[in-house]
This record gives C-alpha cells, sequence and structure tokens, in this order.
C-alpha cells in the first residue's frame, strides 16, 4: 500500500498513525492520548516483527525490545508511506517479519532545481499547537533541504478515573544534502533528530489493577543519520552503493515516576553495508554484504536488584535479489539472505514470486517466504530483577508464509485482492512465570502460531472524488502446550473508506476517513492474587474529517476534525482512546 504527497497532504493529519490506521493487514494499539505507547502490528504478527525505515534508515529501537513507538512519529514534513506486507528479512534483514514500513520525508527525496520554502502553523483544542517548515534548494550539483515540526498537546485523560490530562510535546527537525561530485559519483549525508516529552499514567496495582492518574512522565530523544556513496559508470548496466546507517534511541534523559527516577535505556543500530546492481536485458540484478552492530544500555535504581546492564551483538550477512520476465507475461522474483550472528546460529532467509499478468486488465500473483526475528535483549537478559528475568537460551523465531493473489487495472478503478497463510515456529512469549524464580521470564512456545488472512483495497477515481476503500479479515492463534488461544489485540475484521475530493474548484478540498476496528482480545491483571483474564474490548469506527481553502497560490487554511462523533473505544484494557479533537491550520508556501 501507499500513501502520497497528495494523500497526506489532503487528510491534514498530525500524525502517521493517524494516515495507516485502516490499511490493510494492519491493527493499531494505542494506550490513550497522542505520545501514549502506539504499536503496530501487520498480518497478525508481533509489534516488533514490523521493520520501520525512515529515508532508508531502520528506527526499530533496540532498546525497547525492537519495536517502533508510533507515537513519536509525526505526518508533518512526510512525503510517502509504503506498507510492504509479509516476510522480508531475505532484503531487510532480521525482525521483518510481518513486513516493512517505509517512511520518506521532504530531506530523504531529492529536490528539484528550484528553492522552495513552506510554513505551517495550526491551534486546536486540548491546547494543542502545531508548527512546522521546511526549505530547500538544488543548484547544479548540490542539493540541501531541512525541515523542523513542533506538537504540543495537553491531551487527554486515558484512564477511566480522574481528570488528569497526559500532555506531549514532540520536536523533529532532519536536514539533507547531496553532492553529485561527478557525472558517476554521488555522496549523501542525512540526518534526523526526535525530541520529545510524554505524561502517561501508572497502573493502581492495589485496588483496581486499571491506570490511574500520576505524576509520570518520559523524556526521550532519537538520531537517525546515513553516509552513503553512490557509484554508477556511464554507458553500463552496473551501479554500486555503498552506505553507513546509525540510529539511536535515548529512553534515558529523565524518566520519572511522581518524581522518583525511574531508569531507562538507550538502543543503538551501527550499520555497514555495500549493494551491487546490475541490468541486463530484461533482469534486474543486486547483491552485496552487511555489518550490523546492536548495543544495549539500561540503567534504573538498585532496589530489589540491579538493573543496570550493558548488552551487544553483530551480525555478517550476505544477500543477493534479482526479477526479470520469465516470459512476455510471466515475471519472477527470487531473494536470499545469510546471516551469521554472533550470539546465535547461522540463519537463512528467502522469497519468491511470480507475477502471470493474463492481460490488460488482470494479473495473478503468488509468492512464499521464510523470515527470521532474533530476540531482544530484554528478553534474553530481563528488564525488572525483582519480576522479569532474562533467558539467555532464546532461540530465533522463524516465519513462513504463502500468498496468492489478484490485481485488476482499468481505467479509473484498480483493486487488488489477496490471501495469505503464515505459521511462525518458536515465538517468544514474554510473560512465563517461573515458579522457581518467582518471576517473569521469557521462553519459546511449544507449539506454532498459525495466522490466515485476506487483504483487500480498492482506488476508484468517480470523477467526482478519489474512492479508497480496504477490508482485512485475520484468523490469528497460538498453541502452546497444546492449548490454543486467540492472539491479543488483533481485530478479526478491519477496514476503511476514504474520500477525497476539490468540488471541481481550486480553491475548495474535502478529505474524510472512516475507520472500523473490530472487536478484539487484551489481558488484565486484577489485583494479587486474582489470576488474569482475557478480556473482549468493543468495536468502534472513527470518523476523521479535513476541510481546505486555497486563499491564493501561497495561502492556505484547513480545519481537520479527528474522531468527529466522539467515540469511545479502548485499544487496550483500561487505556481510553483519543477524545474529539479539531485543528486549525494555516498554511504558507513560497
Amino acid at each position: 500500500s501507499v500513501l502520497t504527497e497528495s494523500d497526506i497532504k489532503a487528510s491534514g493529519a498530525l500524525q502517521l498513525t493517524d494516515l495507516i490506521r485502516g490499511l490493510p493487514g494492519v491493527s493499531l494499539s494505542q494506550s490513550g492520548s497522542p505520545g501514549g505507547l502506539t504499536e503496530l502490528r501487520v498480518r497478525g504478527g508481533e509489534t516488533n516483527h514490523l521493520l520501520v525505515l525512515i529515508d532508508g534508515v531502520v528506527a526499530n529501537d533496540v532498546g525497547q525490545g525492537s519495536l517502533v513507538d508510533l507515537a513519536h512519529l509525526t505526518s508533518a514534513n512526510v512525503v510517502r508511506i509504503e506498507l510492504l506486507r509479509g516476510p522480508q528479512s531475505a532484503r531487510w534483514g532480521s525482525g521483518a517479519i510481518g513486513g516493512v514500513l517505509s517512511i520518506t520525508t521532504k530531506s530523504g527525496q531529492f529536490a528539484d532545481n528550484a528553492s522552495h520554502v513552506d510554513f505551517s502553523a495550526g491551534v486546536g483544542t486540548q491546547g494543542t499547537l502545531q508548527g512546522s517548515m521546511n526549505a530547500r534548494s538544488q543548484s547544479d550539483n548540490v542539493g540541501i533541504s531541512a525541515y523542523a515540526s513542533y506538537i504540543r498537546t495537553d491531551g487527554d485523560n486515558v484512564s477511566r478515573v480522574g481528570n488528569e490530562d497526559d500532555g506531549y510535546d514532540n520536536m523533529t527537525a532532519g536536514i539533507n544534502i547531496n553532492y553529485a561530485a561527478t557525472s558517476e559519483h554521488t555522496l549523501i549525508a542525512n540526518l534526523r533528530t526526535v525530541q520529545y516529552e510524554n505524561d502517561y499514567d501508572g497502573t493502581d496495582f492495589v485496588t483496581t489493577g486499571l491506570p490511574a492518574d500520576s505524576d509520570n512522565v518520559t523524556d526521550g530523544s532519537q538520531i537517525s543519520a546515513k553516509l552513503r556513496w553512490e557509484f554508477a559508470p556511464e554507458n553500463t548496466g552496473y551501479r554500486s552503493a555503498l552506505s553507513a546507517h546509525y540510529r539511536k534511541d535515548d529512553n534515558d534523559n529523565d524518566n520519572t515516576e511522581s518524581g522518583a527516577d525511574t531508569g531507562g535505556t538507550t538502543g543503538e543500530r551501527i550499520e555497514l553495508n555495500w549493494t551491487g546492481f546490475y541490468t541486463m536485458d530484461n533482469w534486474d540484478f543486486a547483491g552485496g554484504v552487511e555489518y550490523l552492530q546492536r548495543l544495549f544500555t539500561q540503567r534504573g535504581p538498585i532496589v530489589f536488584g540491579d538493573p543496570n546492564q550493558k548488552q551487544h551483538d553483530n551480525t555478517y550477512s550476505v544477500f543477493a535479489e534479482t526479477n526479470g520476465q520469465l516470459t512476455e507475461s510471466l515475471t519472477a522474483t527470487l531473494s536470499a539472505r545469510f546471516d551469521n550472528n554472533s550470539e546465535f546460529d547461522n540463519a537463512v532467509s528467502y522469497r519468491g514470486g511470480l507475477t502471470w499478468q493474463l492481460n490488460d486488465y488482470y494479473a495473478v500473483f503468488t509468492s512464499y517466504g521464510k523470515a527470521v526475528k532474533t530476540p531482544t535483549f530484554t528478553e534474553r537478559f530481563g528488564y525488572f530483577p525483582a519480576s522479569f528475568i532474562g533467558n539467555p537460551n532464546l532461540e530465533p523465531e522463524t516465519s513462513e508464509e504463502w500468498e496468492i493473489g489478484v490485481k485488476a487495472n482499468w481505467k479509473s478503478l484498480s483493486a487488488q485482492i489477496s490471501a495469505y497463510t503464515t505459521d511462525l515456529e518458536d515465538e517468544i512469549n514474554g510473560f512465563v512465570f517461573v515458579s522457581d524464580l518467582g518471576a517473569y521470564s521469557a521462553d519459546n512456545i511449544d507449539g506454532e502460531s498459525s495466522r490466515e488472512g485476506i487483504d483487500l483495497e480498492l482506488n476508484w477515481d468517480s470523477g467526482y472524488g478519489d474512492f479508497t476503500a480496504a477490508y482485512s479479515y485475520l484468523d490469528a492463534e497460538q498453541t502452546d502446550n497444546g492449548i490454543t488461544t486467540t492472539e491479543l489485540r488483533r481485530a478479526r475484521h478491519q477496514g476503511s473508506l476514504t474520500y477525497n475530493t476539490d468540488f471541481g474548484t481550486e480553491k475548495f478540498s474535502f478529505y474524510t476517513k472512516l475507520a472500523y476496528t473490530g472487536s478484539h482480545y487484551d489481558t488484565f491483571f486484577p489485583p494479587f492474587p486474582e489470576p488474569s483474564q482475557t478480556l473482549a474490548l468493543s468495536a468502534y469506527t472513527l470518523a476523521t474529517v479535513n476541510l481546505g481553502y486555497q486563499i491564493d497560490k501561497q495561502w492556505q487554511v484547513s480545519l481537520k476534525v479527528d474522531n468527529v462523533f466522539d467515540t469511545d473505544y479502548e485499544d487496550i484494557v483500561g487505556y481510553a482512546g483519543q477524545e474529539r479533537r479539531a485543528l486549525l491550520s494555516v498554511n504558507y508556501s513560497m
């Protein structure tokens, strides 16, 4: 699924979750107010089974179980979002079991030979303030682009009781420089930073087991950097790219509960990659080598044990990919990867696919792939010494998936439907009680997790506006020691309907989206000694509207309303969903 710059602009979305909710195969879990932990699951996988790229740099947080908290990804200055579903480890390495989410910012794209500056400012309910700026310029051989955005909101009260709102601040900035040294050599440097502060509620473990108003704050930062050298000899089918990537997620700045330091984590990824590309006739070939080092640091007060630790691992990889035409109507793709990890056995990932173009309108496709996910540092070495003990003997998770589908493309209507079945082996259960230790730990389950589903997407240019419809069906189950249970926080039915039009004028624009999330299960932990309970959370539909008016070529004003009908909902037991909110924005482009 692809969202373009025009799609993003028409929506008026402040956060990426507003755009991603309702895409085929996607399950979102948000712990209430903006800034609250927001997890994304694709095709029933775990939240750390999705690899997220920002301008080509992996953004998964090594310090937080290798997941990505989407709460800190704003849509300001984002120009493209691509969601690739299914196992992709053969190309992207460990973690791409459920798929890959690729985000391109304005500093990640090349500018044209012109200067451009635009500004945006907004004010809204819940004390929301928003501002952004981006500028770009490119001469004959040097291009520079930069952006910055700021969001502040008082937020909502996420707990079922009390009246304390949970506020959020986010400052994001990025810069990109590309230099064409010669016609064959190009150098690219990219830097992105995020600073955020989030208020959150603690849990009342004594009386209710639910979130309760409390003075808790998380202060964190993110840094992504990329250096890339591209070599493209003239009059040949060959080119290559040498890249160095760095990612740091620091959640150890100032984490407090009622003013007391609670510690935090720092995760780092250092990646070196060389890839060569070659085109011959109707075939494309690619192959390369990669080195990855992951570093994990944890800091915290010593109370019932010492949580302070430092860990790291290294992975050396070799990979190859090819795609081309077997016949005039039959296209094939094949990719494979070999990983040598310092802590685990060698792993092989692969993926193959065929597409048969039946005629000008219809195509049938199928694929089979295997992907891997190495255990996280938290799962292996623990987090809270008195309550969660790590398991250094964990095995990597492996996933295999079959998919078959049909694509249709007519003059004003395009559609795609696919069915898939996935088997996940050695799934890691991070909540296993070990009676000998009197604490919880992680372990590979004794059984398989199966996911079966259907993804459907339809786009129609009606002449009176653009319609997009999406639907997903998911049956996700986990079998452990002969007991089968439904996977949590994954709705069986989900869908969305989006309509966007300019009314045939150059002045007005109208965007609306209905996103449906079906009923799903979550676990509730009542106060000790009561056992945990699996509860069903009700289905809900969220409505969004964005109205725009183009005053002249440079000025535009828009009004965005989220959760138009002020629907009450919960993605996670006890965490109230975001209330209705409105934002009035002014945009200036020069």
